[in-house]
């Protein structure tokens, strides 16, 4: 299943101490001496003597516990998939794939050891996964199992080499922080009656010569250290509490941030800001329990994470957090692109960001609690006029929902899709699409993993000769995955059920910051997603719950080009219902999405007749039929009759056409459908004629299937009507093969009979 929305990774609960960006040691600096020797000799414990790294990694994992370490495995390694008692994932860089396999059999002499795993240092298990997956130095990951190695020093490092400044400083300033220390800045927890519960202070780092000192960001790296009561030194209360706690509760409306300088300076412009004590590395799931969330319950919260990884999993821990707490919706933001790393609240109220349309227009996932106890469910609420229901193309294809578009392959359903985000980009009424017109116009996106630029512009430039696209009113974009290094993956199997990729969390957070987006087309499904669809209905669901979040959260209509089993040509759809049916996949995929469009290829003879009708050659492959075969709202459910144009490629909507002669209607279609006969006639080698006998038009049209049926039941004062108006019109033309004059056969002004060509072909004499 898919755990907190769209872009919602699990956490992997982890029993280790978050280690503090500020605390990270790298006693070796220069880059000739490698990783091996760091993990060569290191002092280990109360010990006087040299651990070796195999050492090390041993006592590690005798200590830290064995399902601690596949925590931190799977942790590390999101993309990774257990298969029994192996964890497969494609290198020690994250990559998805079973190259490297490595051993999570607790009982097992090779357990958290694979393949490509113990080099000549001995450095292999948790140690090296978390120096190739984290990056992690050795002092690192001493301090990161700290919890469990109660022999540890706090500092571990070469024995020869100087301690880096920070650490020392970092080590002085904890050694003399007391009640008296001077602080840079004091933060008040209070409680719901204005009580002091905590005091943080905040004490910048700063070198011999009293300067700050700065972290890789360019921010000053500090210190925070809780007071409680009258306890002269640090110490954290039993029960962590909110920040703001009085105005969290006079208020509807909650921001959550991840320190008290972002949470004051949001409440100084009139919002309502908290925050958790220790900012983002001190909330974990393991401490999770000792935070008080509760004044959150009924509350709206927004929750605004720092711009790195870090804020973006704390954010995620506090959203079920405050789910838990019975808060009413939480709103996740996405920060904005462009931003630098750890890019915060603070910094936007700096450079004079605009608060309020961030706070309006850039969510990226609400999720919101349930209280069937609550009268703001009762049908009451449905009051006034209902909402219009939009439409992207009128009466067929609803806006801001999924959609699955099928067809078997090869009948251009990448071309109809192009055709479609054109005309919605062009902001100009243009002919219809998918058998109606275009009714909402905005920016649109494109994912093609089988078609490259090349095919891509070839296309576009059939579509649009007159390079009409350079003055569209939106904007149309295009990626072609083979140009960008291959498809990502949109779903995916995991041990941990079906959830995001890393790929599509990182685009789709670009996505969600794209204004008046009405259309995103993937194309094709399968190519997007690494589940089976076809068989799995929990996967099927996934996926169209997935799909459901990205149209609500973009209001964009979301479009899969999906295939349906291909029908010979023999065989006649005699339904939508029947085409439905024929869509791949199980059930959940088809019920999961709001509408479903198929096209499918009619039946051989069905297709020569209609060629024959609009008086164009007959290919295989050229005409199909069309319909929303699902609908939870109102739609057109007529079929729609389609044609290929050659020239182009596409797929035109023609129902109008075909209609109106079969109705017999209308004079000009069976003049032109009378021309277009007598063209293929004499170009096969049976000419007609108007004179009797088995060549005359009337009984050819009621023996030959090829025949326009818009002449059923004319009659002979008809026929002969519209050939004068042809003759008058100098389009066809009476031809006689003997001396004597004889039989009269009729043919176009430009054909084989106009040139003395012509040739008989069939068994009867009609020269």
């Amino acid at each position: 299943m898919i755990v907190s929305g769209v872009i919602i990774r699990r956490l992997v609960g982890v029993k280790n101490r978050r280690h503090k960006v500020e605390k990270q040691m790298s006693p070796i600096t220069s880059a000739n001496e490698g990783r091996d020797s760091i993990m060569s000799i290191v002092r280990f414990g109360n010990t006087n003597r040299d651990l070796n790294a195999r050492e090390l990694v041993e006592l590690i994992s005798q200590k830290v516990p064995s399902q601690t370490q596949i925590d931190v495995l799977r942790d590390t390694y999101p993309n990774g998939v257990v298969r029994g008692d192996e964890f497969n994932i494609g290198s020690l860089n994250g990559e998805p794939g079973k190259s490297l396999k490595i051993d999570i059999n607790p009982r097992s002499p090779w357990f958290m050891k694979g393949n490509d795993f113990n080099g000549s240092s001995g450095v292999g298990g948790i140690v090296k996964i978390l120096m190739e997956g984290r990056n992690m130095k050795l002092p690192e990951i001493k301090e990161f199992f700290a919890d469990y190695l109660d022999d540890t020093p706090r500092f571990l490092r070469d024995e020869n080499a100087a301690p880096p400044i920070d650490s020392i400083i970092n080590k002085s300033l904890r050694q003399q922080i007391n009640i008296n220390t001077p602080f840079d800045s004091e933060h008040s927890y209070l409680s719901l009656d204005g009580e002091v519960i905590c005091m943080v202070r905040r004490y910048n780092m700063r070198d011999g010569a009293g300067n700050p000192v700065m972290d890789d960001h360019g921010k000053p790296k500090k210190e925070f250290r809780q007071f409680t009561g009258t306890n002269p030194y640090p110490k954290m209360p039993d029960v962590r509490p909110l920040y703001n706690i009085p105005n969290i509760s006079a208020s509807e409306k909650v921001i959550w941030v991840e320190g008290e300088k972002c949470a004051d300076a949001l409440n100084e412009m009139g919002f309502t800001a908290t925050c958790t004590m220790g900012g983002a590395g001190m909330l974990s799931r393991k401490s999770a329990s000792q935070f008080d969330f509760s004044p959150l319950h009924g509350k709206e919260l927004t929750i605004w994470p720092d711009n790195d990884n870090a804020g973006k999993k704390v954010a995620e821990l506090v959203q079920d957090l405050a789910m838990n707490a019975g808060a009413r919706s939480v709103t996740m933001l996405t920060p904005p692109a462009g931003k630098p790393e750890r890019w915060d609240a603070a910094d936007a109220i700096a450079e004079s960001f605009d608060i309020a349309n961030f706070l309006n227009t850039t969510i990226k996932y609400v999720k919101k609690t349930i209280n069937l106890l609550d009268e703001s469910l009762l049908i009451k609420r449905f009051q006034g006029q209902a909402p219009e229901q939009k439409f992207l193309i009128g009466d067929t294809l609803p806006l801001g929902v999924p959609i699955i578009f099928s067809a078997a392959g090869d009948a251009g359903k990448g071309m109809m899709t192009l055709d479609l985000a054109m005309k919605v980009s062009s902001g100009q009424p243009m002919s219809s699409a998918f058998g109606d017109h275009i009714t909402e116009f905005g920016n649109t996106i494109i994912f093609t993993a089988e078609d490259d630029e090349g095919e891509m512009h070839r296309r576009i430039e059939r579509l649009d000769p007159n390079n009409s696209r350079f003055d569209y009113e939106h904007e149309i974009r295009i990626v072609s995955l083979p140009n960008v290094g291959g498809v990502f993956p949109i779903l995916q199997e995991t041990s941990d059920g079906y959830k995001t990729s890393v790929e599509f969390d990182k685009i789709y957070a670009q996505i969600i910051q794209m204004q008046n987006l009405k259309l995103i087309v993937f194309d094709p499904l399968a190519s997007f997603v690494h589940a089976d669809v076809n068989s799995d209905p929990a996967a099927g669901a996934a996926l169209t719950g997935l799909l459901a979040q990205v149209a609500t959260e973009t209001g964009a209509s979301v479009m899969m080009c999906h295939h349906m089993t291909k029908i010979k040509d023999d065989v006649a759809v005699a339904s939508p219902e029947q085409a439905r049916n024929m869509i791949r996949g199980t059930s959940a995929l088809v019920d999961g999405v709001r509408c479903a469009f198929a096209i499918w290829q009619v039946d051989e003879s069905t297709g020569r007749r209609r060629c024959q009708d609009l008086g164009i050659e007959y290919q295989r492959n050229r005409c199909f039929d069309g319909a929303v075969v699902k609908s939870n709202g109102p739609a057109r459910r007529d079929i729609r009759h389609f044609v290929r144009d050659m020239h182009s490629g596409l797929l035109e909507d023609r129902s109008e056409d075909i209609t109106r002669l079969h109705s017999g209607s209308n004079r000009e279609i069976k003049k032109d459908a009378l021309f277009s006969w007598i063209a293929v006639c004499e170009r096969e080698g049976r000419a007609l004629t108007q004179q009797s006998g088995a060549d005359a038009i009337l009984q050819r049209m009621s023996a030959d299937p090829d025949a326009p049926r818009t002449f059923d039941n004319c009659t002979q004062r008809m026929v002969d009507g519209i050939v004068r108006e042809l003759l008058a019109e100098g389009r066809i033309g009476k031809y006689s093969f003997s001396r004597s004059g004889g039989r009269k056969w009729l043919g176009t002004t430009d054909g084989d009979m106009s040139r003395g060509e012509y040739e008989a072909t069939t068994a009867t004499e009609n020269v």
